[in-house]
């Protein structure tokens, strides 16, 4: 019989660099906070969440005999070495290198495998990089692999806010591990550095204010009350990771496809951006990369925002040297 360990032990030699089990079992509290959040229309326009109930309904009767979800953690911090030039956007961490749904799938997929191996059968089990409906961050937390943050975010006490999470769901019965107990205490640096306040004291976001969610899930305009919030980011954002204690706990990451040198890295140049005259061509310049989460319009739209704030931040400089001279 194959054990806990030999499940950490195999996910381990794969590079995963967390691994945590727990029961398939209904997560009905966190299930109840997503409904009330949803029917506060904090989700915006990410109509695909509003069934979300309905689908992982569907899933979990679709697999009757699942007993155990393995949570695996993948860290994708990278040091910045950006040294480029030209008027660019910054590029959330998680889109610097290649589209982390395609690799992780692929080493999850090779842990299936050799799973069934060790467990001397074929086993049936359900593989999830953020494409199934399951509250990835809950499973992570009853794994023992961290806390859910202000921010929304797990915060590992190993590798702090930058992880990736997949998880197996499996037929094997396996050891739970214990939940993590933890919380960000009275630590509100995340609710004070946001610019578009998006956080709330209470936890959570309100995706509609966040920069990550109107640089990337937002198809119309954004709002003028926040184009100037958005700041230099051009897809996605880190402030509340930056900002967050956690990131102490930092280590560069060992997965080569995650660093800035094997996708589009941390800046994009705007002006060549807005040179993509087709959709064809976006797609062929970022293929592979997360940056196609976006629409090539939406990405456009991004670019002249950051540019408006460059350009808004330049006169600001030229004013403040016009006073020291005055």
């Amino acid at each position: 019989m194959i054990s806990s360990q030999d499940v950490k032990r195999l996910a381990a030699s794969l590079g995963f660099d967390a691994c945590g089990i727990t029961r398939a079992e209904p997560l009905s509290e966190d299930e109840a906070k997503l409904k009330d959040w949803l029917r506060e229309g904090k989700h915006g326009e990410m109509k695909y969440l509003e069934n979300f109930g309905d689908r992982a309904k569907r899933f979990w009767e679709s697999f009757p005999e699942a007993k155990s979800v393995i949570v695996m953690g993948v860290n994708y911090y990278s040091e910045a070495r950006d040294r480029g030039s030209g008027i660019r956007g910054r590029v959330a961490k998680y889109a610097w290198g290649k589209d982390y749904h395609k690799v992780i799938g692929k080493r999850l997929e090779e842990f299936k495998i050799r799973l069934s191996e060790k467990a001397g059968r074929e086993i049936r089990a359900e593989t999830c990089v953020d494409t199934k409906p399951l509250l990835e961050r809950s499973l992570a937390q009853k794994a023992g692999l961290g806390f859910i943050g202000k921010q929304s975010q797990l915060l590992s006490p190993k590798f702090g806010p930058w992880l990736f999470l997949a998880e197996l769901v499996t037929d094997l019965e396996l050891e739970a591990d214990i939940p993590f107990i933890g919380s960000c205490g009275t630590c509100r640096i995340c609710i004070d550095e946001c610019p578009t306040e998006a956080i709330r004291l209470e936890g959570g976001i309100d995706a509609r204010k966040c920069i990550a969610y109107l640089t990337i899930e937002h198809k119309s305009e954004i709002p003028d009350a926040l184009r100037s919030l958005i700041g230099e980011w051009v897809f996605g954002c880190d402030i509340c990771l930056e900002v967050c204690p956690f990131t102490s706990k930092a280590k560069e990451t060992q997965w080569s496809e995650f660093k800035p040198e094997s996708g589009v890295g941390e800046k994009l140049d705007l002006l060549k951006l807005l040179q993509i005259q087709t959709n064809g061509v976006y797609e062929k310049e970022f293929q592979g990369t997360a940056i196609l989460r976006a629409r090539r319009k939406q990405l456009l739209r991004n670019a002249r925002v950051v540019l408006e704030n460059l350009d808004e931040e330049k006169n600001k400089d030229r004013g403040r040297a016009f006073e020291r001279v005055d």
